[in-house]
């Protein structure tokens, strides 16, 4: 068995060198099947975003370039998670009895651990709060067809990034889209160019919008999100994104903070072209962040702590600068 496993991995890591990505990730798919390895949300991952770039880049919607990238990404991304397979057929088969192993399997004690330093269980409330927070989420889309994503706060205003709505000229002719979502009707909306404040994308990358009401379909029906300043995850607590990944209906991804520096906050979420302007939801699905980039570890990635570590991670810019900066 455990020959056969090395055979297989090598060949998804030829097929990776030969930038097969598809056949790698059918091989993943088959040796999950095979092995009950416990990666298959892995690999419909990682599926949905090599499909999603494919076909950006098919349409023209992204150049070739910004495919690679993508490419790239996804193929570090399965490189790593081979690196845990193993690990996983054997923690799976312990648990299964698998005779193959010459374990026993462990005892009612050793099950249902705290894995990581902090705990991410949430209760059943945190249902009905991320639904208020999804709604409040927007698709920003420029008159170039660029797309973003923002979200609503209580005072009428949708956040998003200075990279996706750069100045007032860019506001005016833009709008916001709410409720862009898989068998939904979206309701847009138009912004007020006169009510505008930015930072450029090299310092705080932010643009708050003020947008144009409409008394036919109110922006209160799509509730707002609320903030939290002064508090932040730990690391190991999962963050939240809701988010229009290359404009498609709305998504989201939960997954671990990794670290904070100065204005920064450094999580593993997963995010795509089209999600820049996001809110970063903290377990009370409170906006603590506004996504801004991210970057692999092969593309230099982040310095995520005070220790100077570096790695592959996401980044948002904290509301605590934001509204300073604002004079909130």
């Amino acid at each position: 068995m455990e020959n056969a496993q090395t055979l297989v991995l090598d060949t998804i890591n030829g097929l990776l060198e030969e930038n097969e990505v598809e056949k790698a990730l059918d091989s993943f798919k088959d040796l999950d099947k095979q092995t009950g390895a416990g990666i298959w949300q892995d690999i419909t991952l990682q599926y949905s975003r090599y499909r999603s770039a494919q076909q950006a880049q098919n349409q023209g919607r992204i150049p070739y370039s910004e495919f690679s990238m993508y490419e790239n990404q996804i193929k570090f991304a399965l490189t790593e998670l081979m690196k845990s397979v193993p690990r996983k057929i054997e923690l799976n088969a312990k648990i299964r009895s698998v005779k193959a192993y010459d374990f026993e399997v462990p005892n009612k004690e050793r099950f249902e651990k705290m894995i990581g330093k902090t705990s991410n269980l949430l209760g059943m409330e945190w249902f009905e709060k991320a639904r208020k927070a999804a709604n409040a989420v927007c698709r920003v889309v420029c008159e170039n067809g660029a797309t973003g994503t923002g979200f609503l706060t209580k005072e009428g205003y949708v956040f998003t990034n200075n990279h996706v709505i750069e100045s007032a000229v860019v506001a005016k002719t833009a709008r916001v889209e709410f409720n862009f979502a898989e068998g939904q009707s979206v309701t847009s909306y138009q912004i007020d160019p006169s009510d505008f404040k930015t930072s450029p994308k090299e310092e705080l990358d932010f643009s708050r919008l003020k947008v144009i009401d409409r008394s036919d379909a109110p922006l209160s029906q799509w509730d707002f999100v609320e903030f939290e300043t002064e508090t932040f995850p730990l690391v190991g607590e999962n963050v939240t994104i809701f988010q229009h990944p290359l404009g498609k209906p709305r998504q989201f991804d939960m997954d671990a903070v990794l670290g904070q520096v100065g204005h920064f906050l450094y999580y593993s979420t997963e995010t795509d072209y089209g999600s820049s302007g996001s809110a970063v939801l903290n377990k009370d699905c409170k906006v603590i962040a506004l996504h801004h980039a991210g970057k692999t570890l092969q593309e230099g990635g982040y310095v995520i702590n005070s220790k100077g570590e570096r790695a592959g991670a996401n980044c948002g810019v904290l509301f605590r600068d934001i509204f300073a900066f604002i004079g909130k």
